[in-house]
């Protein structure tokens, strides 16, 4: 399997590009300046504009680690989604994007998500809401595109170091027994290579919790 990673010196894509090859995975990564790199992969220097539909066809799947995590960064219309979109469409890669706890809903009824209620203002390092939202209400439009996007809890600790247990959810926010809603940056890139390697859940947004 050939994998890109978009924003792969972020703190969450190098740790996503060292589980990736831990796992044997091929990993290109993909940044706009070759500082706090990670791994021993090819190294692609671009913007997420300027990427090819040539270069994409090389991969089987594109992981976009910016588009709803640091969707601040970008104006509105210009998430590296919305600009390569048709790119990937064309290049036939799959989409496998880091979203946002606030594209979950509260409970299994899904009448509520997190981003209209209260749970919001317990989340850490959350993004903005009412954006995300909206550039999710594209994708799910896309009815020509296959994605998956993978949203961490609650909480997403970025210092702690992972245990290596965690559980793959559905599009409802995961909360053990004690109530907690958390997990490390380490468990959850664990938790996207494994989404890499099973390759199910697409046309959803599904959630990753610590055990």
């Amino acid at each position: 399997m050939k994998v890109a990673v978009l924003g792969a010196n972020s703190d969450l894509g190098r740790s996503i590009v060292l589980r990736a090859e831990e796992a044997g995975i091929g990993v290109t990564s993909i940044v706009s300046t070759p500082a706090d790199l990670a791994g021993n992969g090819p190294i692609i220097i671009k913007e997420p504009f300027e990427l090819t539909g040539e270069e994409l066809a090389r991969f089987h799947v594109f992981v976009d680690v910016l588009s709803f995590r640091h969707i601040k960064r970008f104006a509105p219309g210009m998430t590296p989604l919305e600009l390569l979109h048709e790119k990937l469409v064309q290049s036939n890669c799959y989409y496998l994007g880091v979203g946002d706890c606030c594209l979950l809903y509260t409970d299994s009824s899904r009448k509520l998500r997190i981003a209209d209620s209260d749970f919001l203002q317990a989340a850490k390092g959350h993004s903005d809401a009412p954006r995300c939202q909206a550039l999710y209400a594209q994708l799910q439009g896309w009815s020509n595109f296959k994605w998956t996007l993978l949203c961490p809890p609650l909480v997403l600790e970025r210092h702690a170091y992972g245990k290596g247990r965690f559980e793959l959810g559905s599009d409802v926010l995961p909360m053990g027994l004690d109530g907690s809603s958390r997990i490390t940056l380490a468990d959850f890139a664990s938790a996207l290579v494994e989404l890499l390697k099973v390759r199910g859940h697409e046309q959803q947004c599904v959630s990753a919790r610590a055990l």
